[in-house]
C-alpha cells in the first residue's frame, strides 16, 4: 500500500496541502499490524467522518473538515486500488498483461469512465521530495 509520504504527496498535488496529520493519524498503527490495520479508518463511517470534521475544522477554520474528509476518503480509494493492482500481477490473476496506470472520470449524472494503460515502472514509487514540500503538522488532540 501507498506509504504516508506517498499519500501526503498526492494530497499536496491534488489539494496544494499534504494534510500529513490525517494520513499519519489513518495508518497510525500500520507498522505493528500490517494490512489488519485497514480494519479502523480505512471505511466510511459516521464516527470517523465526525472524528475528522471536527477535528480539521477546529484546528484549520470552517470547511477544512469537508476538504480532510475527501482527503481520507480518496486515501482508502488509493490503498484498495494499489492493493487490487498488487494482486492483479499475481501469475494467476492477470500477470504481466496487469494494469499500473488507471484514469478514472466521474460524471455528474453518475457516468463513471475509466481508461487502463502500462506504464514502464510503477507510478507509486516515484515521489520527488519537491512534491511532499511543506507538510504541515496539525496537532492530533481530537482523534
Amino acid at each position: 500500500m501507498p506509504s504516508v509520504r506517498i499519500h501526503c504527496a498526492i494530497s499536496k498535488k491534488r489539494t496544494g496541502f499534504a494534510f500529513a496529520e490525517l494520513h499519519k493519524w489513518i495508518d497510525e498503527d500500520a507498522e505493528t499490524r500490517g494490512v489488519n490495520h485497514r480494519n479502523e479508518r480505512h471505511y466510511l463511517n459516521d464516527v470517523d467522518k465526525d472524528k475528522i470534521k471536527k477535528h480539521w475544522d477546529k484546528v484549520m477554520g470552517k470547511g477544512w473538515g469537508e476538504k480532510a474528509i475527501v482527503e481520507w476518503l480518496f486515501h482508502i480509494a488509493l490503498d484498495n486500488l494499489y492493493t487490487a493492482y498488487k494482486f492483479s500481477l499475481r501469475k494467476d490473476s492477470y500477470g504481466k498483461n496487469a494494469y499500473n496506470c488507471i484514469e478514472v472520470v466521474f460524471n455528474r449524472n453518475g457516468y463513471i469512465d475509466c481508461k487502463f494503460n502500462h506504464l514502464a515502472s510503477d507510478p507509486v514509487s516515484q515521489v520527488d521530495s519537491e512534491s511532499v514540500g511543506n507538510t504541515m503538522e496539525v496537532q492530533r488532540d481530537d482523534y
